[in-house]
């Protein structure tokens, strides 16, 4: 029988029975942390955190059955692939299941929504409205997809993890939060401040390039400048730079007999694996093939 007490924590340990499959600690991640745990029939004594958390399923066995407080609200539920669960920072929580399951926990802090909440609410008005499960397809699908750059990469893509985090942290406040956001329009970034992003880019395609500092380079929020160079470019910041670093590669492949290995580090991937995957998915081959075919 769960304990009677409200735990107030930030750490999973003292609430879930097992440790996580797979983490992003130690990933370098800001302001969001992934964990993936596969958990026998179990009762969580009641809690709450200081951070947002999402749950999210993986593996469904057939008739799972939850029974959730979320907030002193009680539901018994039958659990569906698509649903999950938002529990704001500092709202109580307990839950029961009845089989084995495998589930994704991801964990926001509050400062995140706070920043990208800048152009649309006030910060300290962010204020997500505790519900009982949803069928929410799109926070499932950013879900996996950080769970995927993290098997696939080790979670060292950190520019694509802001990326997902942005979608994520807006996807929130339009879905969830108490104040509606009314995000300004997007329009295209002034020619100079498109130049002067594009410039910094390949002059750092080695470096790591987050977000936020492209973002502050022409004085804008990270997602609100995402939203903008989308509008002038087509493309997210993350794909721009996955299509110039691979530009990069292409032109070393042909005019240098460096290591492959090499050309990745110097052209920002994490590895040659990291190079090999995306170079196979957007140029339909491999590095090595490309190079034999253009010496």
């Amino acid at each position: 029988m769960a304990d009677s007490r409200t735990i107030r924590t930030d750490n999973l340990a003292p609430i879930l029975p097992s440790v996580p499959l797979l983490s992003s600690v130690g990933a370098g991640w800001q302001g969001i942390t992934l964990e993936q745990f596969r958990c026998p029939p179990f009762e969580t004594p009641e809690y709450s955190y200081p951070d947002h958390k999402i749950a999210i399923h993986t593996r469904i066995p057939e008739d799972l059955r939850v029974k959730r407080r979320l907030n002193g609200r009680v539901q018994v539920e039958q659990v569906i692939a698509e649903q999950v669960i938002v529990v704001p920072a500092g709202v109580t929580h307990q839950v029961q299941w009845d089989q084995s399951s495998e589930f994704l926990i991801l964990t926001l802090k509050p400062d995140v929504l706070g920043q990208v909440a800048h152009e649309a609410i006030a910060p300290d008005q962010v204020d997500l409205v505790p519900d009982l499960p949803r069928v929410d397809s799109l926070l499932r699908q950013l879900g996996l997809a950080l769970l995927s750059e993290l098997e696939m990469n080790g979670g060292r893509d950190h520019l694509y993890v802001e990326s997902l985090q942005n979608c994520l942290a807006v996807h929130l406040l339009k879905t969830y939060s108490a104040v509606p956001p009314r995000f300004p329009p997007a329009g295209p970034l002034p020619p100079s401040s498109l130049a002067l992003v594009t410039g910094y880019i390949q002059d750092h395609l080695d470096q790591t390039l987050p977000l936020a500092d492209l973002a502050a380079l022409v004085g804008l929020s990270a997602c609100y400048f995402a939203s903008l160079f989308k509008q002038s470019t087509g493309t997210s910041p993350h794909q721009f730079i996955v299509q110039c670093r691979l530009q990069r590669s292409q032109h070393l492949l042909k005019r240098s007999d460096a290591a492959i290995a090499d050309i990745a580090i110097q052209c920002g991937f994490s590895s040659q694996s990291h190079l090999t995957r995306l170079f196979r998915k957007h140029l339909g081959t491999t590095p090595k093939i490309y190079r034999l075919s253009v010496k």
